[in-house]
């Protein structure tokens, strides 16, 4: 008696992937707002010197 395996492919739905792009969007515009904050942490450094 011979064991066979089933295997599922699951494929990303519409939903999933436009989930993703959402997630991808999210990443950039938190690196963006990261990056002015880190130049107005290094501008407020400046004035104080």
């Amino acid at each position: 008696m011979a064991h066979e395996e089933t295997v599922n492919v699951i494929e990303p739905s519409e939903t999933a992937n436009g989930m993703s792009k959402t997630i991808d969007q999210q990443l950039i515009a938190a690196n963006a707002e990261i990056d002015d904050l880190k130049m107005q942490i290094a501008w407020l450094e400046r004035s104080y010197e």
